[in-house]
């Protein structure tokens, strides 16, 4: 992957992103999405916003065989699989604010000339088969409770495994930052 400046669309085009199973889950409190948030209010027009480095990690073949719900989209639409190594908490975050502002728009809406379906297509899951199937885009490598949490409770999908929510410090993190960003946004 090059070394340079992308926008969060950029880096989401043909890729699926994994959080591997040695980072720590979601740890931001309320003291980073403030500065997260105030950080993107008071971006002037026109202007960009630098979320920092963000650090990836191409995944071998050997191990995202083993994804067998993303391997269609990684063989069949040559999505590069990527690990997240520097930067999940803010990638993290980024995709939760989208989730948020999603959510509070109608959804015949279109936000900068995109359709919200073609917005959740982009940064959230990819879809076969009618959108039966579906391969979330960003997540964790394997099964946690902050995977299933972050499908069922912060993107609101349907769990494929019959979830029962299970609560922890990084789930907990998630369901604020949520919180938190419907605050700032009005809902």
């Amino acid at each position: 992957m090059e070394s340079s400046l992308l926008s969060i669309s950029k880096i989401f085009t043909e890729r699926i992103f994994r959080i591997p199973d040695y980072q720590r889950g979601y740890a931001w409190k309320e003291r980073q999405l403030k500065d997260f948030w105030n950080d993107l209010i008071q971006l002037e027009d026109n202007k960009n916003h630098y979320v920092g480095v963000i650090t990836l990690e191409a995944v071998s073949e050997d191990i995202y065989h083993n994804w067998i719900s993303d391997l269609w989209v990684i063989e069949s639409k040559s999505y590069e699989p990527y690990f997240i190594v520097d930067g999940q908490q803010r990638l993290t975050t980024a995709l939760i604010l989208l989730q948020a502002i999603l959510e509070t728009v109608q959804p015949d809406s279109r936000i900068n000339y995109t359709s919200i379906e073609d917005i959740r297509k982009k940064f959230i899951f990819e879809t076969k088969d009618e959108g039966v199937s579906r391969s979330y885009l960003f997540g964790y490598e394997k099964d946690n409770p902050s995977y299933e949490y972050l499908k069922t409770k912060i993107f609101n999908e349907i769990s494929e495994e019959n979830y029962i929510s299970h609560e922890t410090v990084y789930t907990a993190n998630l369901e604020n930052a949520k919180k938190y960003f419907f605050s700032c946004i009005g809902r």
